[in-house]
């Protein structure tokens, strides 16, 4: 066990545990699960890239910046559309798409292990779906509902 992994677990421990205590607070929003599985995600990335660090540069040299800084940026990126606002789901789902196929195609190596992440963003992309407002309270899946008397 090296020190970049002891460092990598412990930031990513303190990323999940702020991120629990986040919805801890507010759980009654809609959107807290999906924020906070996205902080799990970065914290998860944040923790495999550094521990990662010193086999990657070991194993490719200067290649490591960008094989380790793809996945950060990618797990970076929901968290800055999450924070604006601004398209949360599809960047959240495009981010998980991303981070998997890396994750695959460095899955001969230790990239796989960023397939954890991007299984998180998959689940917070689906967490971010809202219903479609245009819906009406008459008409639910077909059926018509009487309106009280």
């Amino acid at each position: 066990m090296t020190v970049a992994t002891i460092v990598g677990g412990v930031l990513a421990l303190f990323v999940a545990v702020a991120a629990f205590i986040y919805l801890g607070r507010r759980r009654t929003t809609p959107q807290a699960l999906g924020r906070a599985l996205r902080l799990l995600a970065f914290g998860a990335t944040l923790g495999i890239a550094i521990a990662l660090v010193p086999a990657t540069t070991s194993d490719s040299g200067a290649s490591a910046a960008y094989l380790l800084g793809v996945p950060m940026a990618v797990a970076v990126l929901p968290l800055v559309a999450d924070l604006t606002g601004r398209a949360v789901g599809i960047t959240t789902a495009l981010g998980a798409l991303v981070l998997l196929a890396w994750g695959l195609i460095l899955g001969l190596g230790d990239g796989v292990y960023f397939v954890i992440p991007a299984l998180v963003l998959g689940v917070a992309a689906v967490a971010s779906i809202t219903p479609r407002r245009g819906m009406s309270a008459r008409n639910h899946g077909g059926q018509t509902v009487r309106a009280p008397e």
